[in-house]
Parts: structure tokens; C-alpha cells; sequence
């Protein structure tokens, strides 16, 4: 990745945040990320934990939200690892695109969190 793409990706995922504080695009922002949050995490996660407390195993919604949570986060540090032995390599494009694969990583529930609580309060 060259450097100009590198810092327009970093400033394009800046925007993306900082709209997502605001009143209207977060609001919209929030309840694409709510759609998105069910079809792609609620629905799979009740099917799992339907069929692992069928199996005999108890499974609470929490409890799969801390392991969604948990290997999400397995995710960034993957990512902040690759980026920094990418950066040791001197290997600078592949270090840029795996140090803007991190940025989303970081950006996204950042992003959907301002957006929520945006939505929350635009919608009294």
C-alpha cells in the first residue's frame, strides 16, 4: 500500500468516526451498525448457543458474547503483532496495510458504539 492511500484510508476511517458522534449521520450510522450487529452476530450466536444447550451444554448470551468479544480481540492483537514484524522486516507497504487492517479493527466498534449512542439519543 503506498503511503498516499495509507494516510487517505487513515483519515477516511477519522471521518467515519467523528460522523458517528453526530446527531443525524450517527443516528443512521447506529442503526445500519444495529442491522448489521443482528443478521451477522445475533442470529448466528442464538443459532449456536440453541444448539450447544440442546448438546447439554449451558450456554448463556452473555457468555457468547464475551467469547465473540474475546476472539475479536485475538483479531487486533493478531493484526498489531503482523504489523509490528512487518515493520521490523522494514517491509513498509505490507507494515501500512497491516497497520490499516488494525485501524479498522479499532475503528469499527468504536464507530458502532458512538453511532449507537447517537441513535439513543436521537430517537427519545
Amino acid at each position: 500500500m503506498s503511503q498516499r492511500a495509507f494516510i487517505v484510508s487513515l483519515v477516511l476511517l477519522a471521518v467515519l468516526v467523528a460522523l458517528s458522534a453526530t446527531r443525524f449521520a450517527g443516528a443512521t450510522i447506529g442503526f445500519l451498525f444495529a442491522i448489521a450487529g443482528i443478521f451477522f452476530a445475533g442470529v448466528p450466536g442464538a443459532a449456536i448457543g440453541y444448539e450447544l444447550n440442546q448438546v447439554g451444554i449451558p450456554v448463556t448470551g452473555t457468555q457468547l458474547l464475551l467469547i465473540a468479544a474475546s476472539l475479536y480481540v485475538l483479531l487486533a492483537l493478531a493484526a498489531a503483532f503482523q504489523a509490528w514484524r512487518r515493520v521490523r522486516q522494514g517491509d513498509m507497504d505490507r507494515a501500512r496495510s497491516a497497520v490499516t487492517r488494525l485501524a479498522l479493527l479499532v475503528a469499527l466498534p468504536l464507530s458502532a458504539w458512538l453511532s449507537l449512542d447517537a441513535m439513543q439519543r436521537a430517537w427519545p
